[in-house]
C-alpha cells in the first residue's frame, strides 16, 4: 500500500470528534490503498481522554509518539487540575474570567501564535524527519485545531517536496472564541499572514463544510469538503424500547455561543403548564457543558431536569444517542454560522432519533437535516415553534408509550467514515 504521513496533535486515547475523524480515516484507508504512519504527541494536553477509542486503533498502525512542551500543562496545574488535562474549545472564556484568566487570557492570544500547541512542533519536525528518510511516503496530511500543526508541515514541505494536503476541522483566524480574546493588531496581523501561508502553500486544502471551504476558495489552490460522517458500526439500537422519561439529549462540548434562551424558556413554559412534563422531562448531557449554559437552566428552574453525565467514552455517547426521546442540536451562534456544519451532526442523523435543531433556518446543517428528513431548523429566538417542536415530540412519546418512532437511517447512509475515507483515497491518488 502506498504510505500518508498524519500529523495529528489528538490522537487516541485523547477524545473527541477530531480524534474519530482521523482514526477512522486512518482505519477505513486501508480498504482504498492507502496506509498511515501517524506522528503524535505522547502525553497531549486534551479536554478529554476516551480509552476506549485505543480498541478501535488497528495493532499494526504505525504511530511515533513525541515529547512535547505545551504551556497549557502548567496552565493546568495553575488552575488545580490534572497536568494532561485543560478547558479547551472555549468552554468558559466569556464567563466572568478573573484577574489570573484575563492574564493567561492576554498570554495565549499573543504571545503563543496560532496557538498554545506550537511548542510541538520542533519535536513533530525531528520525528518526521527520520521517517521522511527511511520510509516510502507519499503525502503529508496535517490536521488543525491546533493549526500550528500546518506549520510543521509546511517545513517539511520545503524540505522534502511532497505533496501536502492540509486539513481544517476548524476555523483559523476566525473561529469563535479569537473574538474573546484580547488579541492585539499585530497579533491580528501575524495570525492572517500564518493563515494565507498555508492556505497559498499546500497543495489541497481539506475542510469539514461548504462554509468553510468558501472562505478558503479565493487563497488556497484546491479546496475539497471531507464530512465527518458516521460509522453505523458505533451506532448500536437502543438499549430498551419504552423509557420512563422524556429524554431530551445533547453530546459533545455545549459552549457559550450554543446556549439559546428561546431553549429554556420554552421548556421551562411547558414545564409550568403541564406538571406531567414536569415530571417527566429529562435533559441528559454528556460533555463539558460551560458555566453560563448551567446558569441559564437553573434560572428557569430546570436544574432538577438536568442529569449531567459529565464526559464519557464515544460508545456511551452513541448508546445515548438512539436511547433518548429526542436530540438538541444547535448551531453555534456565531459568524457566518450558516455556513458551519459541527461534527456531531452525522452522528445525530444516522442515530434515526428526532431532532429539536436550533440554527440559521437556511444554513448548510439546515439543509442537511431537510434533505436527511430529520426536520426543519428553528431559529435562535424563535420561542413559540421551539414550544410547538417540544409539545409534540412530547405527545408522540405518551401516544406511544414512553416511545418515541426511530426515522429511516436509509435517508443518511450517503455520509457514512467509509465514504469520506474513499474520497479522501481519491484525493491522496490525483495528488
Amino acid at each position: 500500500m502506498k504510505k500518508v504521513l498524519l500529523l495529528s496533535y489528538y490522537w487516541p486515547p485523547s477524545g473527541g470528534p477530531g480524534v474519530q475523524r482521523w482514526l477512522k480515516n486512518a482505519v477505513y484507508l486501508r480498504e482504498f490503498g492507502w496506509d498511515c504512519v501517524v506522528i503524535t504527541p505522547a502525553e497531549p494536553v486534551a479536554s478529554s481522554t476516551d480509552e476506549s477509542l485505543l480498541a478501535e486503533v488497528p495493532e499494526d498502525l504505525q504511530i511515533i509518539h513525541t515529547k512535547a512542551r505545551d504551556p497549557f500543562r502548567a496552565y493546568a496545574l495553575l488552575k488545580g487540575k490534572k497536568g494532561k488535562t485543560a478547558s479547551t474549545g472555549g468552554i468558559g472564556i466569556t464567563h466572568n474570567p478573573g484577574t489570573i484568566q484575563k492574564l493567561m487570557n492576554y498570554i495565549r492570544a499573543n504571545f503563543f501564535i496560532p496557538d498554545a500547541r506550537k511548542g510541538w512542533n520542533p519535536f513533530l519536525i525531528k520525528a518526521a524527519q527520520e521517517v521522511l528518510k527511511t520510509e516510502a511516503i507519499s503525502a503529508i496530511i496535517s490536521t488543525g485545531p491546533p493549526h500550528s500543526t500546518h506549520l510543521a508541515a509546511l517545513e517539511l514541505k520545503k524540505q522534502f517536496g511532497l505533496p501536502w494536503l492540509a486539513d481544517f476541522r476548524d476555523p483559523w483566524v476566525n473561529i469563535f472564541y479569537n473574538k474573546h480574546f484580547p488579541r492585539t493588531k499585530r497579533t491580528e496581523v501575524k495570525d492572517q499572514a500564518l493563515e494565507d501561508l498555508v492556505l497559498k502553500s499546500a497543495d489541497r486544502v481539506l475542510t469539514v463544510s461548504p462554509g468553510l471551504a468558501a472562505e478558503f476558495t479565493d487563497r488556497a489552490k484546491t479546496v475539497d469538503i471531507l464530512n465527518n460522517g458516521y460509522d453505523p458500526k458505533d451506532l448500536p439500537e437502543p438499549s430498551k424500547q419504552e423509557t420512563e422519561k422524556f429524554s431530551l439529549a445533547y453530546t459533545g462540548n455545549f459552549k457559550p455561543n450554543q446556549n439559546v434562551q428561546a431553549l429554556w424558556q420554552a421548556l421551562a413554559d411547558i414545564a409550568q403548564e403541564d406538571a406531567h412534563f414536569a415530571k417527566d422531562l429529562q435533559l441528559d448531557f454528556v460533555g463539558n457543558i460551560d458555566p453560563g449554559v448551567m446558569e441559564s437552566i437553573e434560572r428557569l428552574g430546570l436544574a432538577g431536569n438536568l442529569l449531567a453525565h459529565g464526559y464519557q467514552a464515544h460508545h456511551y455517547a452513541t448508546q445515548l444517542m438512539v436511547d433518548c426521546s429526542a436530540l438538541i442540536f444547535i448551531v453555534p451562534q456565531t459568524k457566518d454560522n450558516h455556513l458551519i456544519l459541527t461534527g456531531k451532526l452525522f452522528e445525530y442523523l444516522g442515530s434515526g432519533s428526532p431532532m429539536i435543531s436550533i440554527g440559521p433556518p437556511q444554513g448548510n446543517a439546515a439543509a442537511l437535516i431537510r434533505e436527511t428528513k430529520r426536520g426543519e431548523t428553528i431559529n435562535y429566538s424563535d420561542r413559540e415553534n421551539l414550544r410547538q417542536r417540544i409539545r409534540n415530540l412530547y405527545e408522540t412519546w405518551k401516544a406511544n408509550n414512553g416511545v418515541v418512532p426511530k426515522l429511516d437511517r436509509e435517508a443518511s447512509a450517503a455520509y457514512t467514515r467509509e465514504g469520506s475515507a474513499k474520497k479522501l483515497a481519491q484525493i491522496l491518488d490525483n495528488l
